[in-house]
């Protein structure tokens, strides 16, 4: 599966600026959270982070 821009089908409106926004906020959250990597977060958040979503948050 392909996380690049190229992969993405949200092409009208405000949807790509929004899309963008989502990832980037997503990405600095995971770098806060101490990730050297976009590929170890992604592993991280498709191994751990779904039983407990808010837990990296300390919303739990």
């Amino acid at each position: 599966m392909s996380f690049g821009e190229d992969a993405s089908r949200v092409r009208t409106g405000r949807a790509p600026q929004n899309m963008a926004l989502l990832r980037d906020l997503a990405i600095g959250l995971l770098a806060g959270l101490g990730f050297a990597s976009i590929p170890a977060a992604y592993r991280w958040v498709g191994y751990d982070c779904f039983p407990r979503p808010l837990d990296p948050l300390g919303i739990a």
